[in-house]
């Protein structure tokens, strides 16, 4: 296909993050590590860069190349998720239709969680739950030039900081921001006009009013549940999987709390310093490279820092993004690519008085 558009090499949706381990070469969609592999001899090679593109003609084509992701242009070709055809769905993404409530018609565009939710369910479907970052990144598209500042999302809390999605979906993916205080019994996409770091929820109450979004259920053979929020919820609650915005997933399993030393982390999940919270922390020196996927950037979230030297930030060419040090109040440091690496000499912390930081990672 891309040989007969008259190129001879294309950028395909793979980044790997070690020289010659097809391990560490994960897939850009969040599907995980490749399980099929076509590497050129000498190939991954990251010091030419972590980005993959294929040869599409002559004797090397269907082969892999590594290549530096922000230097050399080439074509592409995108893939997105199969769906169906619905004639009257005008935002059609991987089996669903997506209806913002400013092109619901006879609807209100702003309204409380309430209303919101029968809207919804008028139309056939629910407040929107959310899965992925490609999904979030579809709905981010939505809204890239609408005027809004946050939107409700369909999930109301059970316990504190804990969520579930009122259409009965698993919750298994948190895009909660980290350094968000505001407390309430259901969630916004907040959509902050210039900010790099646009999609991450927050808790707001459910009498507010915000704009929304309804997401519903096109395939055919998968008639759209008549239930309400509640039976839904309560039909789904040993089978829904809880997670609390103070705990996120993450790809690795831990060997101890801190991650201290790890050579490759992948977001999302959790960094501290070692021993943390102890209020005498142990000296130690620890080093992170920390990550995501490969068509993203890298937000550092420090939601509890209190250190004596300076703990410092690096993006993956050795240039220094920030040197924090002291208490300070919850921050986060952006990266410029996928990768970050970080630093911590904890040798006076504890004579000091300091008890070291905690980390979220995610990406952006």
């Amino acid at each position: 296909m891309a040989a007969s558009a008259g190129v001879t090499n294309i950028w395909i949706g793979v980044y790997c993050f070690a020289t010659g381990n097809t391990t560490t070469c994960y897939h850009d969609d969040g599907s995980g590590t490749i399980s099929y592999k076509s590497f050129a001899s000498g190939n991954p090679a990251v010091q030419s860069g972590g980005c993959v593109y294929m040869s599409v003609t002559g004797k090397s084509a269907g082969q892999w190349v590594s290549a530096p992701c922000e230097v050399i242009a080439l074509p592409f070709v995108c893939e997105s998720p199969p769906t169906v055809a619905d004639p009257s769905c005008n935002l059609n993404y991987n089996g669903y239709c997506y209806m913002p409530s400013h092109a619901i018609p006879y609807s209100p565009s702003i309204t409380n969680y309430t209303n919101a939710q029968s809207i919804c369910q008028a139309n056939g479907g629910f407040l929107a739950s959310l899965h992925s970052k490609p999904e979030i990144d579809y709905v981010r598209g939505i809204y890239r030039n609408a005027e809004y500042s946050a939107l409700f999302l369909g999930a109301q809390a059970f316990l504190p900081d804990t969520f579930d999605w009122d259409d009965g979906s698993h919750w298994d993916y948190d895009y909660t921001d980290p350094l968000s205080k505001t407390k309430g019994n259901c969630l916004l996409m907040n959509l902050p006009v210039n900010d790099p770091v646009r999609g991450l929820w927050s808790e707001t109450n459910r009498t507010f009013e915000y704009p929304f979004l309804c997401k519903k259920k096109i395939l055919e053979q998968t008639p759209v549940s008549t239930m309400s929020p509640v039976q839904v919820k309560e039909r789904n609650l040993e089978e829904t999987l809880h997670i609390n915005k103070n705990n996120l997933p993450h790809h690795q399993k831990l060997i101890d709390f801190s991650n201290c030393n790890t050579t490759l982390y992948m977001a999302p999940g959790t960094i501290t310093s070692f021993g943390y919270p102890n209020s005498k922390p142990p000296v130690s020196y620890c080093t992170w490279t920390v990550a995501t996927l490969g068509p993203y950037r890298l937000g550092v979230y420090f939601t509890d820092f209190s250190t004596c030297l300076n703990v410092y930030l690096y993006d993956e060419l050795g240039n220094q993004l920030s040197n924090p040090s002291g208490n300070q109040r919850p921050f986060r440091v952006l990266g410029s690519s996928n990768i970050v690496k970080i630093t911590h000499d904890s040798s006076y912390d504890a004579m000091y008085g300091y008890h070291g930081f905690s980390a979220t990672l995610l990406s952006f």
